[in-house]
């Protein structure tokens, strides 16, 4: 389907901007003259100046300062605030396009829009990238297990399938980035860093969670393995969060992996990263 969605923005319920007056602010930040711009924003001279005056008036900073014709002649360009107006129009645009992108994907989830820049717009080197929400922040226990750590924070994750994680930030960084309970999160970590297991470990210092062999590709030395995540909650194959390892290949021949069996992935709460929207 080729949906749109049309921005308009309203001041006290009446249109301030919307994309026939975002088009002439465009055409007058390229030919600077109202006349010109309107031409090529396809209005007349009239409707025009008539909207450039009213933006200028309906906030504190105006949207367009022009001069009166003379020797050299009158023209007309942005102020400040009107180019940052056009950055933000731009860049709601973008956001638009990606949640109705979202809406047609199924595989993306649309609990938050963190989740929907995860997968379509945020790109890193980390393939692990599970959304999840806060659940505890605790500075008595580190993601290392040892006893109470001034520096450092281990989050307790609950994943979107009902999962439950830690992740480990050190106390400056939760306090950068705001964290608390109820906020939503992203938990990035490498491939390299997981590690896979036919039975969960007594190690309590790991992340263990259950999975499926989705895909198996190998060479003499490295076994790149994708897995579905096995949650609480019954999702199918279109949803399911995954998870990436990139293991040895003489490790991967002695776990005898394949396509559709159940693994235990594992990793870290140090090797992770949390990310979140301010």
């Amino acid at each position: 389907m080729d949906l749109q969605a049309l921005l308009t923005i309203s001041v006290a319920n009446k249109v301030f901007a919307n994309p026939k007056r975002i088009a002439l602010l465009q055409q007058i930040q390229i030919c600077g003259s109202i006349s010109q711009g309107a031409k090529l924003a396809g209005m007349s001279y009239k409707t025009a100046w008539d909207s450039v005056k009213d933006m200028n008036i309906r906030l504190p900073e105006p949207v367009v300062h022009s001069e009166k014709g003379g020797k050299g002649g009158g023209g007309a360009k942005l102020t400040a605030f009107g180019e940052r107006l056009l950055q933000m129009y731009a860049l709601t645009d973008q956001m638009q396009d990606m949640v109705l992108a979202a809406l047609q994907d199924q595989t993306i989830p649309m609990n938050n829009l963190l989740d929907v820049m995860a997968h379509l717009s945020l790109k890193t080197s980390a393939r692990n990238q599970l959304s999840g929400t806060i659940l505890s922040l605790d500075n008595s226990l580190t993601s290392t297990g040892s006893n109470h750590d001034d520096l450092n924070v281990c989050l307790q994750v609950e994943l979107t399938n009902g999962l439950q994680l830690n992740a480990g930030i050190t106390q400056s960084s939760c306090e950068r980035l705001s964290l608390a309970v109820g906020k939503p999160i992203l938990v990035l970590f490498k491939a390299p860093a997981v590690m896979l297991s036919n039975t969960k470990q007594p190690d309590q210092t790991l992340n263990q969670l259950p999975c499926v062999v989705q895909d198996i590709h190998s060479n003499t030395q490295t076994t790149e393995v994708s897995l579905a995540l096995v949650g609480k909650y019954s999702l199918d194959n279109r949803t399911a969060q995954m998870i990436y390892a990139s293991i040895d290949t003489r490790l991967a021949n002695k776990l005898k992996l394949v396509v559709g069996g159940e693994y235990y992935a594992a990793f870290s709460a140090s090797q992770t990263i949390v990310a979140c929207m301010s």
